[in-house]
């Protein structure tokens, strides 16, 4: 289906707030290519709100700025200073996770299952999540988002269920421990609340650009997210997002695991979903033959990789050779974290990355 709106909103900080609840519910009965009017279709937004609306409005898996021909301009370059450079990073944001959403996009084809996941649709056991419809998972990705929709706030208060599972800022991994409660996160006009959740595998594109038409062949950095059990996976789907010639076979369909090792070391592997060529299959191989991952980033990183400075990476058709790695030590309530550097795998090929 096309996409859809939540219809002709205002500029007021009880409209950022329903566009929440209201997104969650047409994503779970079937349209899940909808969002709300950024910034309000009538009236005119203060800085504050348009520059909280944009954050928000970057998770909104229809994210459009849209207007009242009375209301008065309100792109984000007319703001000034720090609103155009705060709205710059989430569009920036929006942007880099499209490789997630792409993917979240296909998954919501093909399945039906929802891009933006109540609470209780991925924790059904937990009655507490029930009732919440102010944060929400992307597909997924293991992705928790909280927008701010309340004036002058600088902190919200993010739920995270029971089972002692490990969540991460996205920006700085600070560690927070799922126990069936909420807890208080930083949320200054310049951050978007965004938590990984443990075992996941999500990717993203790091080069900023002026268009999605020109990170076609940039190359992708993986996000690994562990915890306790120290297992992950992901996946990852491309096409030429023109045609449809993916219905001939032009697409990669990958999946992306994470297993720890008795050593207590680590693999992970790309695997491919595809169940069987098509007759356009070669071809577009062919043509993302160069598209390579430059980078994996290991949230959550166990202790044991501490002075570990390279890994081993077998590639299909291409051997087997030896990459950097820089593993970051845990400070504070910061969660340690490692690094591979220019793996060089293709993101078509299958591989495997031994830690």
């Amino acid at each position: 289906m096309g996409a859809m709106w939540t219809g002709d909103n205002q500029a007021a900080w009880s409209h950022l707030e329903g566009s929440i609840p209201m997104l969650l519910s047409q994503n779970i009965v079937g349209f899940p290519f909808s969002g709300a009017d950024v910034g309000g279709f009538f009236g005119n937004p203060d800085k504050e709100l348009l520059t909280r609306w944009y954050q928000a409005g970057a998770f909104y898996p229809f994210f459009r700025g849209h207007a009242h021909i009375d209301t008065r301009r309100r792109e984000p370059y007319l703001a000034g200073p720090p609103y155009t450079e705060i709205m710059t990073h989430a569009l920036r944001l929006r942007y880099q996770l499209l490789p997630a959403w792409y993917t979240a996009f296909h998954t919501a084809s093909v399945s039906g299952e929802p891009i933006l996941r109540p609470m209780w649709y991925v924790h059904p056991s937990d009655e507490s999540a029930f009732a919440m419809d102010d944060q929400f998972y992307l597909a997924a990705t293991g992705l928790l988002v909280k927008p701010v929709t309340t004036e002058g706030a600088d902190t919200v208060a993010i739920y995270l269920p029971p089972g002692g599972e490990s969540y991460y800022d996205y920006f700085t991994y600070e560690s927070y421990t799922g126990a069936g409660k909420s807890v208080s996160m930083a949320a200054p006009l310049s951050k978007i609340p965004v938590l990984m959740r443990e075992g996941h595998v999500f990717a993203r594109k790091e080069r900023p650009r002026k268009s999605s038409g020109l990170m076609r062949w940039d190359p992708y950095t993986l996000v690994v997210v562990l915890g306790q059990m120290g297992a992950a996976e992901g996946e990852l789907y491309v096409d030429d997002g023109e045609s449809f010639e993916y219905q001939a076979g032009a697409f990669i369909h990958r999946r992306f695991t994470f297993a720890a090792t008795a050593e207590g070391k680590g693999q992970l592997v790309s695997g491919d979903l595809r169940t069987a060529p098509g007759k356009k299959t070669k071809e577009f191989l062919k043509r993302y033959a160069n598209v390579r991952v430059e980078k994996v980033v290991v949230v959550g990183a166990p202790s044991s990789w501490a002075g570990k400075t390279e890994v081993k990476v077998i590639e299909e058709g291409m051997g087997e050779r030896m990459v950097e790695m820089k593993y970051h030590g845990a400070a504070g309530a910061k969660a340690a974290w490692a690094v591979v550097r220019d793996p060089g795998v293709g993101i078509e090929r299958s591989w495997t990355v031994e830690f």
